[in-house]
């Protein structure tokens, strides 16, 4: 709702300044001829150009995806290593107890 208000306020405000005689310039008839012929640039449009360009790009721009994984449920004897879980598990070689962990 917010942005369609914004969007109304900025389009009819550009209004104001895209006429003829947008700057404030009130001239009823009485100005030069050859000034107006030759040095006068109408630029009325751009702003409203801008504004128009910014609200079609607000609403055509996705949303942002949000990917949450799953939390990992780990028994008392798993590892989680680099994102692998890995459960311990103990040998005996030669008489020696080694811990080592098995990829699941």
């Amino acid at each position: 709702m917010k942005s369609i208000l914004t969007a109304l306020f900025l389009t009819f405000g550009s209004l104001a300044i895209a006429g003829p005689y947008g700057h404030g310039h009130r001239h009823y008839g009485h100005y030069n001829h050859f000034h107006n012929r030759h040095w006068h640039h109408n630029h009325g449009w751009v702003i409203p150009a801008l504004i128009g360009g910014a609200v079609v790009y607000a609403a055509t721009r996705p949303d942002a995806v949000i990917i949450q994984q799953p939390p990992v449920i780990l028994q008392p004897n798993q590892v989680i290593i680099d994102g692998v879980v890995y459960t311990k598990q103990y040998i005996i070689m030669n008489g020696v107890q080694t811990e080592v962990l098995v990829r699941q």
